[in-house]
This record gives C-alpha cells, structure tokens and sequence, in this order.
C-alpha cells in the first residue's frame, strides 16, 4: 500500500514539474515597433511627426524639460548605424518610386514589402528601371525590419509581426493613387 502511494506521489510530482515547465510567455514589444515603424516611415516619407511643429526647438517651453522625458525619448528611438544607411538610402529612393506608386503600378503589401501591380504603358528600360527600384527597396525594407527586431531584442521568429506593423505605416504614408493590400490578395486604390 505504502509503495502504491509512493508511486503515485512520484507520478504526480514528474507531471507538475512537466505542466509547470511548458508555460512561455514571449513578450513582443507592439508599441515600441509601431513607435520605431512612425518615426523611420515618415523620415523616409519626409513627412512631419503628428504634433510637431517646425520650429518647435525654438519655442521657449522647449528650453526646460526633465530627465525623465530625455530619457523617455531615448527609449522610444529606435536607431544604429545599420538603420540610419536604411533610411538614407530608402529616403533618397522614395522620389522616383512615388510617381510609379501615385499612378498605381506599385502597390504597398500586408508584409511591407512592394509589389508591381502593373507594367503597362512603361517602355523596357522603365520597366527594368522600376523592377530595379522595387527590388532595391524590399531588400533594404528587410533588412530594416531585422535590424530594428535586433535593436529590439525581438527573436527573428517574431520578424513577420514587425512586417506588419511597419505595413501599416507605409500603406499609412504612401502617396494617393497607390494600390493597399488590405486583405491577403485583395488591393484598393488610395
């Protein structure tokens, strides 16, 4: 009897370590990623961060502001020296993917990658020309979205939510005329 119990104590024991052991809780840091996909967005897109003004830092309540918000600030930015080459080099592509996008032959997907949604009425050399352009871009958005995942500590299995939240924002962001994925295969003009 003794031995019966034991061995029912020694069973349930293995299973509440086991049970206790397959809990993991991953944290994703959503808005730390949607802050970071705001401001590199509209840095490439040259657009003015919502509530900023343009002389902002010559406004005499600019002079005094606390640690806490220097340090708030430097928490939210998410940069290195891999990112800044991102956005440079994005940045300086932008304006001659606009005219293609505004016309609607480049689209903004779910996975924050660029699509060419039509080829018609571009030559060959325009058309090699935009291929090019498209291409050029979804390599450095990809390496953007491991890049700010690495500054983040977010695990690379996490990267296609850091493609969808930074989605969001381009398709947020992209010029009017532009084709939006807004469900798997399904696009709409802006």
């Amino acid at each position: 009897m003794n031995r019966n119990i034991s061995t029912k104590f020694w069973v349930m024991m293995i299973f509440f370590l086991v049970s206790a052991c397959v809990t993991v809780n991953i944290y994703f840091p959503a808005a730390e990623v949607r802050k970071a996909a705001e401001d590199i967005v509209k840095d490439v897109r040259e657009q003015q961060p919502a509530g900023s003004e343009e002389n902002s830092s010559l406004s005499p309540t600019s002079w005094f502001f606390s640690v806490a918000e220097a340090h708030a600030a430097s928490e939210l930015t998410v940069s290195n020296a891999t990112i800044r080459q991102l956005k440079a080099r994005m940045k300086k592509r932008f304006p001659s993917l606009a005219p293609y996008m505004a016309r609607g032959l480049v689209g903004e997907g779910l996975n924050g990658l660029l699509t060419i949604k039509s080829l018609a009425g571009l030559g060959l050399k325009e058309k090699a020309k935009l291929k090019k352009l498209v291409d050029a871009e979804n390599k450095d958005r990809m390496a953007l979205y491991r890049a700010v995942a690495q500054a983040l500590n977010i695990p690379s299995s996490q990267l296609s939510r850091v493609q969808s939240i930074f989605a969001q924002q381009w398709q947020k962001t992209a010029p009017k005329g532009t084709f939006i994925e807004i469900k798997p295969g399904k696009w709409v003009r802006k």
